[in-house]
């Protein structure tokens, strides 16, 4: 009985490492596409990084409420900022509701166009 008890308890641990492990993988995945929207994205308005920040956010099957995402220049800096929050089921029929803050600093260099 002890055993069987112990590999349940292995199991529950190991499902909800995997699940909370996939959602991290993910965010870690479009903070990254976020990264490089702002990195490439330096011609851009602001109104085109947020679309950017959104397409980015359905190709990764997260939730992102557009409202959320902010974009702001400050002395050749992009800064997105978003969050979200999504779900992670830690035991069958349990989930936990993960808060994702999202802050990207990118540091742009502008060069001089040839006259």
């Amino acid at each position: 009985m002890k055993t069987i008890i112990k590999l349940l308890l292995a199991a529950l641990v190991l499902h909800a490492t995997w699940r909370a492990g996939t959602v991290y993988l993910r965010y870690y995945e479009f903070k990254d596409d976020v990264t490089q929207v702002a990195q490439f994205g330096t011609r851009q308005t602001d109104s085109e990084l947020r679309n950017g920040v959104v397409l980015a956010a359905k190709r990764h099957e997260i939730a992102l409420d557009p409202g959320t995402v902010t974009v702001r220049r400050e002395n050749h800096h992009i800064i997105i900022d978003a969050a979200y929050t999504e779900q992670v089921e830690l035991a069958p029929r349990y989930f936990y509701p993960w808060h994702a803050k999202l802050h990207v600093d990118v540091l742009t260099l502008v060069l001089q166009e040839a006259k």
